[in-house]
């Protein structure tokens, strides 16, 4: 199973807001003779990735995982033919070695997740 396919659909949770993620893309592959990597550089901070699935009462967080990322949240217009949208491309920087991507190649050093703002609040964790 590669990271789009696991990843697409479920959420995030940070910084006191909900995000559903709608795109993934993978980041550089490592480097053998370099053993610096962008969560050496860059401040990360935790989020929980949440795990959405069907329940018995529709949709809902099914599990959840705490770990720390890259969050960078972006805003801005996006214009079109009949109106002015906001759009909120918010992204996410994660480890490919998180427990939440099982099975999913560690050779890259990053999955960046694009982000939009979403309410999980209704969505009550289920075991």
């Amino acid at each position: 199973m590669d990271a789009e396919s696991i990843l697409i659909g479920n959420g995030i949770r940070v910084n006191g807001r909900d995000y559903r993620i709608i795109g993934v893309e993978g980041g550089d592959v490592h480097s053998q003779e370099c053993d610096v990597t962008k969560f050496d550089v860059f401040d990360t901070i935790p989020y929980t990735y949440l795990v959405i699935g069907d329940t018995v009462a529709g949709k809902g967080v099914v599990d959840s995982y705490e770990a720390d990322g890259i969050f960078d949240m972006n805003s801005g217009m996006i214009r079109n033919e009949n109106s002015e949208n906001v759009e909120q491309g918010s992204v996410l920087d994660i480890r490919p070695t998180e427990e939440f991507l099982e099975n999913v190649p560690s050779n890259r050093e990053h999955y960046t997740v694009t982000l939009i703002e979403t309410e999980w609040s209704d969505f009550q964790e289920t075991s």
